[in-house]
């Protein structure tokens, strides 16, 4: 287990996230989730999250393109951030930057400035490896963490808007074919359900 050493706060410790670490991450992710479809049910996770996260994890948790980030007090684990690189459409000319897709405290260690911490040791991950943006998605309704991500110098730059429609035919897209191709390696890139603290306070 490799700790963290750039950033400390008292009590805690920061390990990136081994193999044997995975059953941590995905109680913490399932907890995430669970908050997250509270909000709105279109985030409730798929019956088979926890093998495509497991496969996930395995591809990519010593990966330079992704940051899998475990916090502690004492032996119990406190939080989990998850950051990737992004890369968008070659149509666009800036298409690369760090993405938050995962940022979960558990309920007995909000407030102690643990959140705060797992955000900077991500924009500290962005820079390192040459990004100029640290971005992540946010549930409209979600204001306790609008308001954290504000105090931590994060900005609003886009909305995403949603219409609920009646659908007459099944869906075109067959998104089980293309995880074997490119979507596979972007499991939780854009599209997917942007995860994010649910309070700090």
């Amino acid at each position: 287990m490799t700790q963290h050493t750039n950033i400390s706060l008292p009590g805690f410790r920061f390990t990136h996230a081994e193999p044997a670490n995975f059953a941590v991450i995905a109680a913490l992710f399932q907890e995430l989730h669970q908050f997250n479809s509270s909000l709105d049910a279109c985030f409730a996770l798929a019956e088979n999250w926890r093998d495509l996260l497991h496969e996930h994890f395995k591809r990519t948790y010593n990966s330079p393109n992704t940051l899998w980030l475990l916090a502690w007090h004492k032996e119990q684990p406190a939080g989990l951030l998850m950051v990737e690189v992004h890369k968008d459409s070659p149509l666009f000319q800036h298409r690369n930057w760090a993405e938050l897709t995962a940022l979960y405290v558990e309920p007995a260690y909000r407030g102690s400035d643990m959140a705060a911490c797992l955000v900077t040791f991500a924009r500290d991950w962005a820079a390192m490896h040459g990004f100029n943006r640290l971005e992540l998605y946010v549930t409209a309704s979600n204001e306790r963490a609008k308001k954290f991500y504000w105090r931590c110098g994060l900005r609003p730059v886009q909305e995403i808007w949603r219409l609920e429609v009646d659908p007459d035919a099944e869906p075109v897209f067959d998104i089980a074919a293309n995880q074997a191709g490119d979507a596979w390696k972007s499991l939780l890139e854009p599209g997917q359900h942007y995860m994010c603290a649910p309070d700090e306070t």
